[in-house]
């Protein structure tokens, strides 16, 4: 009897060793903070104010010729979204501050954005980083965004949740997300319009979105003729569970129940 208690003793404290190592690993795991976001996160106050006001020029450049009948392009710089980051998600999204969000900032790298916040609340502090794909699709003005390598510091982060959440929360912001279900994963559909009362010529299609070298570019064409010569640059998401032409309420109901936990995503 003596032998069996001692070795249940040694098991009981063996599991315990185990997760309190695999406690301490994962609380090490959640501290690591990214390289690029250590890198985004030194730029001072001086370099956003003029990072600010260059953004802002170049936002009414692309406004202006854009309203026009033609081609045009505009490039943006990480340096200048992540300047607006600072200055316009703490008066445009106070829920992300209340939620333990803050000090988002973006780099863009080998044709991706690298996007990450630090996150604190009563039982962590942590830095939640992602990577994020951008394409055109058969659709004009319809983008493709992949979302991948979501993480708490070094710890990978089940992807599902997080992505039922956005869907959430763009509602809230009158911005409707759709899915398309691909067997690399979800990919989220965002529509740009492309008619508005405030557009002086329309429509205003995009037919170019490239990241390259820390700047985003965009190009397109603006007039009658734009739907029909729409002819998208670079690569091009080809739907999957998604259908062009199909009742949008129905295409929601369709797609949205689909990630959850249990079906499509583990």
């Amino acid at each position: 009897m003596g032998r069996w208690l001692k070795r249940i003793g040694w098991c009981v404290t063996a599991g315990v060793a185990a997760v309190c190592l695999s406690s301490w690993w994962a609380v090490r795991q959640t501290r690591h903070v990214p390289d690029f976001y250590r890198q985004a996160a030194t730029e001072n106050q001086a370099g956003f104010e003029a990072a600010s006001r260059r953004l802002w020029a170049d936002v009414e450049r692309l406004k202006a010729d854009a309203s026009q009948l033609g081609t045009w392009n505009a490039i943006f710089s990480d340096e200048e979204i992540n300047a607006w980051l600072a200055e316009e998600v703490p008066k445009t999204l106070p829920r992300l501050l209340a939620g333990g969000g803050r000090e988002p900032r973006i780099m863009i790298q080998d044709g991706k954005v690298l996007a990450a916040a630090r996150f604190e609340n009563h039982r962590m502090e942590t830095v939640i980083s992602c990577e994020v794909e951008v394409e055109l699709t058969e659709q004009p003005n319809v983008l493709a965004i992949r979302i991948a390598n979501l993480r708490a510091g070094a710890l990978p982060l089940p992807l599902d949740r997080f992505l039922k959440n956005i869907t959430q929360e763009l509602a809230k912001g009158d911005i409707d997300v759709q899915w398309d279900l691909t067997e690399s994963g979800p990919v989220a559909l965002l529509s740009i319009p492309s008619e508005h009362p405030r557009y002086v010529c329309t429509p205003i299609i995009v037919e170019s979105v490239r990241l390259v070298d820390g700047h985003l570019s965009l190009a397109g064409n603006t007039g009658e003729l734009a739907h029909q010569m729409y002819a998208p640059q670079g690569p091009v998401h080809r739907f999957v569970s998604y259908r062009q032409g199909e009742n949008r309420s129905r295409q929601t109901a369709r797609v949205r129940p689909s990630l959850e936990p249990s079906k499509h995503l583990r």
